[in-house]
C-alpha cells in the first residue's frame, strides 16, 4: 500500500471514530498525525502527535486501526504522560495500557493483535493497577509511549528509542485464541 493509502486509511478511520464515537473521535482530531521514521514499529504518541508506521497500519484493517488512533488520544486524554511522578517508565506504560484496553473494548472497537489485555483490571485507572504489574523484562505495550524522548528521537532524526520505551514482548490479547479475551489470570494472583 502507497503513503497516500495509508493516510487515506487513516483518515477513513478517524471519519469513522467521528461518526461512531464522537468523543473519541474529537479526541483523536485533536492530534496530528505524523509518519515516523524506523523507531516506530507501530504507533505512538508523545502528548502532542500522534506517529504512526505506515507498513503496521498497512497491516490492520479498519477497524483495528480505529482501535489504535483511539488509543493513542486516550493516552493523552487521561494525562498518563503527568501522571507517572516516580513509578517505573516501563511498567507505568503497561498499567496505562491495561488501564485503556478496557475501555475501547468495552466500548465496541476493535483491538489489533497483541494488545495488551486483563479483564481484572478493566474499571481501574492506571495507580491502581501499576502495584500489580511485575517488573518482566518480556512484557511490553504494543505501541510506544514517547512523551518522555527528546524531539529528535521521535522526528526520526536520531536514534531509536531505549528499551524502555516498551518495546518487546508482553502478555498479549492473541497468545490464546481460544481463550475469551478477559479469563486471563491477574498475574499478582498466581
Amino acid at each position: 500500500m502507497s503513503r497516500p493509502d495509508v493516510e487515506t486509511k487513516l483518515g477513513a478511520a478517524r471519519t469513522r471514530l467521528i461518526l461512531d464515537k464522537p468523543f473519541l473521535g474529537a479526541l483523536v482530531l485533536r492530534l496530528p498525525l505524523e509518519p515516523a521514521g524506523d523507531w516506530c514499529r507501530t504507533t505512538a504518541t508523545d502528548a502532542r502527535k500522534l506517529y504512526y508506521n505506515a507498513e503496521y497500519i498497512d497491516k490492520l484493517n479498519l477497524a483495528e486501526v480505529q482501535y489504535m488512533l483511539a488509543h493513542e488520544a486516550l493516552h493523552c486524554a487521561l494525562g498518563h504522560f503527568a501522571r507517572r511522578g516516580h513509578r517505573v517508565k516501563h511498567l507505568w506504560d503497561i498499567a496505562c495500557d491495561y488501564a485503556i484496553n478496557p475501555i475501547l473494548i468495552n466500548d465496541g472497537l476493535t483491538p489489533p493483535p497483541g494488545m495488551l489485555y486483563e479483564r481484572s483490571y478493566e474499571g481501574m485507572s492506571a495507580e491502581e493497577i501499576y502495584p500489580f504489574i511485575q517488573d518482566n523484562e518480556n512484557d511490553s505495550t504494543l505501541d510506544q509511549h514517547v512523551y518522555d524522548q527528546p524531539e529528535e528521537q521521535r522526528s526520526g532524526k536520531g536514534k531509536q528509542p531505549p528499551p524502555e520505551s516498551g518495546e518487546g514482548r508482553g502478555k498479549r490479547r492473541d497468545e490464546n485464541p481460544q481463550q475469551d479475551p478477559g479469563e486471563g489470570q491477574n498475574e499478582a494472583e498466581s
